[in-house]
């Protein structure tokens, strides 16, 4: 049995990371329309998810810092109204740029909440239960994405896809004001000195910048499925495309069921080097396996690769967590640094897949993929094992 010392904390927390997350994917699922009304293609997608990553990479280490200073509860309020705003504003956007600059505002926003509220869960769950909190956040953010990747296939063919970028902002932001009335309402941790021997202590630590890597690996793999995905198989595959949301939206649906089961499994037997290796190279192997550009192969190889992202952003994130570091105060920054190494890094990989496309087809921009994220791990098996239990 858990034990959940703050309740309407914990349940604000995960409804809010289901707006963010639906704020995340809910661009990649419409996009087919947003391409028509531009007049776009698959280049568009590319470059507004870049933007969209550098902006969620590069804010990490600030808002880690920032979370430290001020705590993690006012950054975690701040980043999710932040977000929620830039997303409902993408609804009005009138050109290819301005739709860019707000992708990157989003991201900007969900740095400033996404490593705080990994804090924030294990705090207000029982000791020992760190690995259960980030599965919960974890199932959170493919609930939203289910959501945001097949629900909002459905709400923008009958609203449009304007409305529908708008209506998700709304209820964003309105979760991020009943986020503030919940966690403001204990004391908050002000003014922490910030040490610069502290941040290089983080900053510098070998097993955080190789967790990173390894992070990117999984990202790389969760970013291309689930931002191409929809538009390779209404573009490519001709699939119908509510059918294509719902296959989309697999790996997500798995990552839903099995996050808290991979944080249990973390909290017992913490062989997190093992784990992580062998999670890798089965997502590896499963984006090779889209190359096929045969359905019902896509299909299992999305709810194969599925399974093991689930496991591979639990462990890595609780993992990050309990890396030694100066103070608990810079847990956050740790979690962030972490994140950040695999987001930001990972700008420029939707922009070179969809050039790949363009130039050489769907099947070498899935190789590319897979190869990818199998070099981003092989630095564990340099790591010794006492390293990263």
């Amino acid at each position: 049995m858990v034990i959940v010392i703050n309740r309407p904390a914990v349940s604000s927390l995960i409804l809010a990371r289901v707006l963010y997350s639906i704020n995340w994917f809910n661009i990649a699922s419409i996009f087919y329309l947003i391409a028509v009304d531009f007049k776009q293609d698959i280049s568009m997608l590319g470059l507004i998810t870049s933007g969209f990553l550098i902006g969620i990479g590069i804010f990490q280490v600030p808002a880690g810092i920032l979370a430290a200073k001020y705590g993690p509860r006012k950054i975690a309020i701040y980043g999710i109204l932040i977000s929620s705003s830039a997303a409902f504003l993408s609804g009005l956007s009138t050109d290819l740029y301005h739709m860019i600059i707000l992708r990157f505002v989003v991201g900007l926003g969900m740095a400033c909440f996404f490593g705080p509220s990994v804090i924030l869960i294990s705090n207000y769950l029982a000791k020992g239960s760190e690995g259960l909190g980030v599965g919960l956040l974890n199932s959170a953010h493919a609930l939203g994405g289910i959501i945001g990747i097949f629900g909002w296939i459905i709400l923008a063919e009958v609203t449009g896809w304007r409305i529908s970028l708008m209506v998700s902002g709304l209820l964003g932001l309105i979760t991020g004001f009943f986020l503030a009335i919940v966690l403001l309402r204990e004391k908050i941790q002000t003014d922490f000195g910030i040490k610069i021997s502290d941040l290089r202590q983080i900053l510098f630590n070998n097993s955080l910048i190789v967790l990173g890597l390894a992070l990117l690996g999984f990202q790389i793999g969760s970013n291309l499925t689930l931002t191409f995905i929809v538009f390779y198989l209404t573009d490519f595959l001709k699939i119908d495309p509510i059918m294509a949301g719902f296959v989309g939206s697999f790996n997500l649906i798995i990552a839903l069921l099995f996050s808290p089961l991979f944080g249990r499994i973390y909290d017992r037997i913490r062989d997190a080097r093992q784990l992580l290796i062998i999670s890798g190279i089965v997502i590896s192997s499963s984006m090779a396996m889209i190359a096929a550009n045969t359905f019902y192969i896509i299909i299992l190889s999305i709810i194969i690769a599925g399974f093991f992202l689930a496991g591979g952003f639990v462990i890595v994130y609780t993992k990050a967590k309990q890396v030694k570091g100066p103070q608990t105060e810079y847990e956050t920054l740790a979690v962030s640094f972490v994140n950040g190494i695999s987001l930001f890094n990972a700008f420029w990989v939707p922009t070179v897949f969809s050039f790949i496309v363009n130039q050489y087809g769907y099947s070498a921009a899935w190789l590319l993929g897979g190869f990818l994220t199998m070099l981003l791990i092989l630095p564990l098996f340099k790591l010794k094992r006492s390293q990263l239990l």
